[in-house]
């Protein structure tokens, strides 16, 4: 079997936010992969407290936060958080348009009200009483803003709104080097993180090349959204998902299927690692 480094991002790339799992096939591909000789990482733009379901699962490593801190074998091999003073005024400017606030630690994530109502919907597709929504948001690590760690450091913030509603004033109103990029679109809400821009996906994937001297021509990306194009263009393989936007699509290498049609599974067997 062909033996990569395989860079994989978690929403609706390996979790579906259809169907609120992770399809067995993609679990059982990762797995398969893995015993054949490839090294996988999650690459997300999560924060590490909005992983923290997924730190148990069993990969090489983590890209947090699109590249600001970078995880092997639970060693940090890279860190880099948004200074306090940078996450006080991205927060108020944030405030100023009425968006849902979201500030990705490494501890927990914390949320406003009104984002943690839109993030609660969107990962309790299913439904489920309070104490089982509660259940699901703690899982991912979202906590009340009320609850927040002053020295937890802060990765990445995200605004949230109403489906339908422009985020163009609050890009522009961002100051440099930050910068937006939509990571979700739920059936009533949609979903923008905030980063710094000098630091992106295909940063953090160096870092863990460099770590293993390993070079992008080993390494294969697989994603679905805005925050995933950098790091689709500078791996060797860039691999777009049947769900992914149509820009996305455009500058992957290949694109397999849906997320919900063993999209992970097919991607695999298409590069030969399983």
């Amino acid at each position: 079997m062909i033996q990569k480094y395989l860079f994989l991002d978690i929403d609706n790339t390996l979790y579906s936010g259809r169907q609120g799992i992770v399809p067995e096939s993609a679990r059982e591909a990762v797995k398969q992969a893995r015993e054949n000789g490839s090294k996988i990482f999650l690459c997300t733009g999560r924060s590490k407290a909005e992983a923290s379901d997924y730190l148990e699962y069993p990969v090489d490593g983590f890209i947090f936060s699109s590249g600001s801190r970078c995880e092997v074998d639970g060693r940090v091999i890279y860190d880099h958080p948004i200074s306090k003073e940078n996450v006080e005024k991205i927060s108020q400017i944030v405030r100023s348009f009425g968006m849902g606030l979201l500030l990705g630690g490494a501890k927990m994530a914390y949320l406003d009200d009104k984002c943690y109502r839109e993030v609660e919907t969107y990962l309790t597709q299913k439904g489920g009483d309070e104490a089982e929504r509660q259940k699901a948001m703690e899982k991912n690590g979202m906590h009340h803003m009320e609850e927040r760690d002053p020295e937890d450091p802060i990765y990445k913030l995200g605004a949230s709104n109403l489906r339908g509603v422009s985020f163009e004033p609050l890009i522009n109103a961002l100051p440099k080097p930050f910068r937006m990029i939509q990571t979700l679109d739920s059936p009533t809400a949609v979903f923008w993180d905030i980063s710094d821009g000098s630091i992106m996906k295909k940063d953090g994937i160096q870092k863990i090349l460099e770590y293993f001297g390993a070079d992008l021509q080993d390494a294969v990306g697989i994603g679905d959204s805005g925050n995933d194009t950098d790091m689709l263009e500078v791996c060797g393989i860039g691999i777009a998902m049947g769900n992914a936007d149509e820009d996305v699509k455009q500058i992957a290498d290949w694109v397999t299927t849906d997320i919900d049609e063993d999209g992970i599974r097919n991607a695999f067997l298409h590069i030969g690692v399983i």
